[in-house]
């Protein structure tokens, strides 16, 4: 480079050594020649001339990597050479330097953007090389550089863009390329570059503009009997629906056939194409199969089970055709037709030809059920406990075995398929690890150690391996689960109950709906609730209050869980919640009971009347607070007694007036006086409940219809008294009327 431009041509000194190289050269004196070349290098680096010699001789010579890098300099030195540059691409694939070869055609390009073969060439190595972007940005550059009179290579560069779009599933801006190609060469369009355009619509379902291009690039007409109607005001749907005539070009392509056939078919004009059908059913199978599969598959889309069943009936008698994805289909229009015996043979065919396609043995299964088999239908879904078992199958066959009543294998398979993401608990101490932590992984990790702890094996010995494609929704299985639960029930078999709900606890599928996981804990409180465990029943119900410590059926809940527990836990964690909650009203009462039962009868007093002043119409809290004056008053030390059975009897009157006049009024009163030893008193209310009948009436014969019924107790609280005061005939006629076995 001199003063920035590139000397176009060598001193006349240098020219004359140069020609004496070439002439020496032509002679064969290659070793002089190259010594002279190599001068006139050393005296003026920028001039290509002895570069471009030196790798004519190193070529001649044999040396092809020697004089490809000379090659490459001339040419940098002389870059406006694009042949140069499309000759060095040549010999650099001939090196194996794709690579390379790719820059040189760049720069070939660079040199001359008008000639399309650089283009096309780089473009196709690019996408040898991997590179489809790069490839898609030079089929583009092309685009811009051609002029209007290369329409063909407009048409091709097109047809490459939009196969690299496809792939890459951009079909919008595909679409944009081709209809570009097709208003700027027009008179280049052939019958490929309409299929192609075809297919590309139908891709993006644009069936409507899809049948435009057939009339206007393909010439296809239509006709109306009525042909003085105007039908131009018409819907396009309309207008379909009023022709009754397709003409259609006799030269036209068998590819466009079955497409426009398609196109019709998707905009419900099926009964236009009925020629153009006679015509695929007519023609060779062999030949023309895949545009029958192609139709086949557009009227099964529609659901035209009817018009699709001779066309898949023809491709399966084909030996090239008669695959399990077309038996598939044939039994699918079969089954919708309801040719339920034909489909049962077609889909026996599928399993044969394809055994891992599950979709066919499912469907087999569900004609078999129509037919009145269920046996047979149970037995098409059975899985080998050795195979890659299919989830959705096995789902499939639980709701049958479910349909069918069998409730046994039901529940076995139902746990074969939660096994594959449930955890398998096999003790309490793997159970309890399973309850206590929050996180998925922190119950991964607290199940490992207790393994660890035990010496046993992390993983179970024989876990059944399944299909990792599913088709089962989280609310699916967890629908399932649920029944499997409700059955455990109403079978009382609480051990396996509670062992399968706590296994849901470790389900990473479960674990991303936050409602699912509520509900399973629920589960896992109330199995752990019948299973008479209520250690854990204590530790779930508690966290359940925290989360709602002002729901009276969730403090009823923690009532029912300490009535059973065999500790005293739950004393502590009252008080510390009384501590955040002072005016929570059943924790006043719990805590109240807490202290009433440890005998520290003043705490639970003020308890009582600090819940009674928040609710004075509670019927319980007025009991409540009767009862512990009633204990006071019965204690051996306490002061002022009189006083305390006053008040004892003002709040249990208050309770009566709050509750009703009842029976478990009465005898709740009737235990306030003979506690007291008001014996005449505690008969007067016995006796008053006595006459009065259950609280809470239910209907006679019906199951527990006398649960809330208390005579039995009055009765035998009554023949305590009698007893007692040396009535033995009353006491014996109040056991023997009202207390019977």
């Amino acid at each position: 480079m001199v003063g920035g431009t590139r000397r176009k041509r060598l001193d006349p000194a240098l020219q004359g050594l140069m020609g004496e190289a070439n002439l020496r050269f032509a002679r064969g004196d290659a070793e002089t020649a190259e010594r002279m070349c190599m001068e006139v290098i050393r005296q003026d680096p920028t001039a290509p001339e002895p570069f471009q010699t030196l790798a004519t001789l190193y070529e001649e010579q044999g040396e092809i990597e020697r004089s490809l890098q000379y090659g490459l300099l001339a040419a940098h030195l002389a870059p406006q050479d694009g042949e140069e540059w499309a000759r060095l691409a040549d010999m650099s694939l001939e090196q194996g330097e794709m690579v390379q070869a790719a820059d040189c055609l760049k720069k070939a390009v660079d040199a001359d953007p008008s000639v399309s073969r650089y283009h096309f060439t780089r473009a196709e190595l690019l996408e040898r090389m991997g590179d489809k972007k790069g490839a898609l940005r030079c089929y583009k550059r092309l685009l811009g550089d051609l002029n209007m009179e290369q329409g063909e290579e407009f048409m091709q560069a097109t047809k490459a863009i939009a196969s690299l779009l496809h792939e890459r599933e951009a079909l919008e801006e595909a679409k944009k390329y081709i209809e570009e190609a097709f208003a700027r060469h027009g008179e280049c369009v052939t019958s490929d570059d309409v299929n192609l355009f075809l297919e590309l619509l139908l891709s993006l379902n644009m069936s409507q503009q899809a049948l435009t291009i057939c009339c206007e690039w393909c010439s296809v007409q239509f006709s109306a009997e009525q042909s003085h109607v105007d039908l131009s005001n018409l819907e396009p749907e309309d207008q379909l629906a009023a022709f009754t005539e397709l003409l259609v070009p006799e030269d036209l392509a068998a590819d466009i056939r079955a497409k426009l056939v398609i196109i019709l078919v998707s905009l419900r004009a099926d009964h236009l194409s009925t020629d153009l059908c006679d015509m695929f059913l007519e023609a060779d199978t062999e030949e023309f199969g895949d545009l029958i599969l192609d139709i086949g598959e557009a009227m099964v889309k529609e659901k035209l089970w009817e018009k699709a069943l001779p066309f898949f009936q023809k491709l399966v008698g084909s030996e090239r055709y008669g695959e399990a994805a077309v038996w598939l289909q044939l039994a699918e229009c079969q089954a919708g037709t309801n040719m339920l015996e034909m489909a049962e043979i077609s889909y026996r065919k599928v399993v044969e030809l394809a055994p891992h396609v599950y979709e066919a043995r499912l469907q087999l299964s569900f004609i078999m059920h129509k037919l009145g088999r269920a046996e047979d239908a149970l037995d098409t879904l059975q899985q080998d406990d050795q195979e890659v078992l299919n989830p959705h199958l096995m789902f499939e066959r639980c709701q049958m075995l479910l349909a069918e009543n069998k409730t046994e294998e039901f529940l076995t398979k139902g746990k074969l398929l939660f096994s594959r993401h449930f955890v398998t608990i096999r003790n309490k101490d793997e159970l309890h690890a399973i309850s206590s932590a929050k996180k998925m992984s922190s119950k991964n990790k607290a199940l490992n150690e207790v393994r660890n702890f035990r010496c046993e094996p992390l993983n179970e010995e024989f876990e059944p391996e399944f299909e990792t494609a599913e088709k089962i929704t989280v609310e699916q299985e967890f629908g399932m689960f649920r029944r499997m639960c409700e059955i455990l029930f109403e079978q009382k078999r609480f051990v396996e109950l509670q062992r399968l709900t706590f296994s849901a606890l470790g389900s990473p599928v479960f674990a991303r709906k936050m409602e699912i996981v509520k509900e399973c804990e629920f589960l896992c409180l109330l199995s752990s609730f019948f299973n008479g465990d209520s250690y854990h029943a204590y530790n779930l119900v508690r966290e359940l209050v925290i989360k709602n410590v002002n729901n009276n059926s969730v403090w009823n809940l923690f009532n029912l869980v300490i009535m059973r527990a065999d500790d005293v836990r739950h004393n502590r964690f009252l008080m510390r919640l009384m501590s955040r909650n002072p005016d929570n009203l059943a924790l006043g009462i719990l805590n109240g009971h807490n202290c009433l039962v440890a005998g520290t009868y003043k705490y639970s007093l003020g308890e009582y009347m600090s819940a009674f002043k928040a609710d004075s119409s509670n019927p319980l809290v007025a009991l409540m607070l009767g009862l512990t004056f009633t204990h006071m008053a019965c204690q051996k030390f306490s002061a002022k007694k009189h006083s305390l059975v006053v008040q004892a009897c003002s709040f249990l009157n208050t309770y009566k007036s709050l509750r009703g006049d009842c029976q478990e009024v009465n005898y709740n009163i009737g235990r306030a006086m003979h506690q007291l030893s008001l014996l005449p008193a505690a008969l007067f209310y016995y006796k008053k409940g006595l006459e009065m009948g259950p609280s809470i009436k239910q209907e006679e014969g019906k199951e527990g219809h006398n649960m809330f019924d208390l005579s039995r107790e009055i009765a035998f609280n009554m023949s305590l008294i009698y007893s007692s005061s040396g009535n033995m005939d009353l006491a014996r006629m109040y056991t023997e009327k009202y207390i019977t076995v």
